[in-house]
C-alpha cells in the first residue's frame, strides 16, 4: 500500500519506466494540493512530444519552473533532468527551425546548458552582418545565436562571432575551422551565392598555403548539406560522455550498422550518417571517403588515402550515469575493438560493460 511520499519513491526506483505508478502518484499529490503532481503531469506528457514541436517548448518553462520548486533532490530520485534521454525518437525533421530545437535539446541533455528556444536575435548578428556587408538567413543566424547561448560548447561553434569572417580565397562565410592530422586547416562554410536560401548548403574547405600567401580549396567528403543537418551532426560528432567514449574506424559498415539497428529502437539517418540513442548513451556511424583523396599542397609528399568497401567510422559515447547493464551486446563489442577512448571506456580502466 503506498501511502507516504517514500512509498511511491521507492516503488518509483525500483520500476522507473512504470508510467502509471508515476500517474498514481501525480493523483496522490494533486489531492493534497502539492504541485510536484502538475510537474509530474508535465514531464509524462513532454516524454511523449518530439524535442522538436511547438508543443514541447511551450511546456518547456513551466517545466522548468516547477522542477526548481520541487528541488533538486526529489527531482534526482524521480530522474527529472539526471538522464540524456534520446531526441532523436521522432526521426530528424526537415525545416530549419525544427532541426535546430533538436541540437539545443541536445546539447541541454549532454551538457547541462540551460536553451532557450530557437529566436535568432542576438546583437553580435547584426555586428556580423554590418562586418560581412551581407543579410544572413535564418539558419545561419541561428548558428550565431546558439553560439551565444551554448558559449562553453567552442568545439560546437569553433568561430565565434567576433572572428566571424571569410574563408582565404573563397567568397565564403566560415562557420567552422577545425584542424587534424591530415587536413591541417580546414573550415565548413556557406558560399556567399547560397546566402539566399533559407538552410544553406555547407562546404568543406582546407587551407593552402602558397607563395602568394593563404588560399582555399573545396574538400571532397561527407559534410551534411545543410547549415541545420552540419549543426546536428557535429553536435553529435562533438559530444564527449562524462562516463567515456571510443571511435572505431572499420571496413564493415554495413555489418555494425545492421546490428546497431537491431539493438537500438531510437535511431534516425541524415544524408548516410545514422544515430543510435538509449538512455545516456549515443551511438554515430558516419561514411568515410571511398574515393582517392589527397588533402592538399601542405600533405604533398604522403600518398593519397584509399578506402575498400564501405569504410565507416563509430563513435560513442556514454554519460556519467548510464546502466552499464543495458548496454547492447554490440556496444560492447565496438568498445572492445575500439583504437581511440577517453574516460572510462578504455585503458587502463579496460571496457567497464
Amino acid at each position: 500500500m503506498l501511502q507516504t511520499h517514500e512509498d511511491f519513491l521507492t516503488a518509483i526506483a525500483a520500476q522507473p519506466t512504470d508510467r502509471t505508478l508515476r500517474l498514481v502518484y501525480a493523483d496522490w499529490l494533486d489531492e493534497r494540493a502539492d504541485p510536484r503532481g502538475e510537474l509530474i503531469r508535465v514531464e509524462d506528457e513532454m516524454r511523449h512530444l518530439p524535442v522538436f514541436a511547438d508543443r514541447f517548448w511551450e511546456r518547456k518553462p513551466r517545466r522548468n519552473a516547477l522542477r526548481a520548486d520541487a528541488g533538486p533532490e526529489w527531482c534526482e530520485r524521480m530522474r527529472y533532468g539526471t538522464e540524456c534521454a534520446p531526441v532523436f525518437g521522432h526521426g530528424i525533421p526537415t525545416g530549419w527551425r525544427e532541426r535546430w530545437r533538436l541540437v539545443r535539446e541536445f546539447t541541454e541533455r549532454w551538457h547541462r546548458i540551460p536553451m532557450p528556444d530557437v529566436s535568432g536575435e542576438h546583437a553580435e548578428m547584426t555586428e556580423a552582418e554590418t562586418r560581412l556587408g551581407r543579410q544572413l538567413p535564418p539558419s545561419v543566424r541561428e548558428w550565431l545565436a546558439f553560439s551565444c547561448d551554448a558559449p562553453t560548447r567552442p568545439r560546437v561553434c569553433r568561430l565565434s562571432n567576433g572572428e566571424l569572417g571569410r574563408v582565404p580565397g573563397e567568397p565564403a562565410v566560415p562557420l567552422w575551422l577545425g584542424a587534424d592530422p591530415f587536413v591541417p586547416l580546414s573550415y565548413a562554410a556557406v558560399r556567399y551565392d547560397d546566402l539566399a536560401l533559407t538552410d544553406p548548403p555547407v562546404r568543406g574547405f582546407n587551407l593552402a598555403v602558397t607563395q602568394e600567401g593563404d588560399a582555399s580549396r573545396p574538400l571532397a567528403g561527407v559534410v551534411p548539406n545543410t547549415v541545420s543537418g552540419f549543426a546536428i551532426d557535429h553536435s553529435v560528432a562533438d559530444v564527449e560522455g562524462g562516463w567515456g567514449g571510443y571511435w572505431l574506424s572499420t571496413d564493415r559498415g554495413e555489418e555494425w550498422r545492421q546490428r546497431l539497428r537491431d539493438a537500438f529502437p531510437c535511431r534516425a539517418t541524415l544524408e548516410g550518417i545514422e544515430y543510435f540513442e538509449a538512455n545516456d548513451l549515443v551511438v554515430r556511424v558516419a561514411p568515410l571517403r571511398n574515393e582517392p583523396y589527397r588533402p592538399g599542397p601542405l600533405l604533398a609528399e604522403r600518398p593519397p588515402l584509399r578506402f575498400s568497401g564501405e569504410r565507416v567510422t563509430v563513435s560513442a559515447q556514454a554519460a556519467a550515469g548510464v546502466d552499464a547493464r543495458r548496454v547492447p551486446a554490440v556496444v560492447r563489442e565496438l568498445a572492445r575493438r575500439a583504437t581511440l577512448f577517453h574516460g572510462n571506456l578504455g585503458p587502463p580502466n579496460g571496457v567497464p560493460f
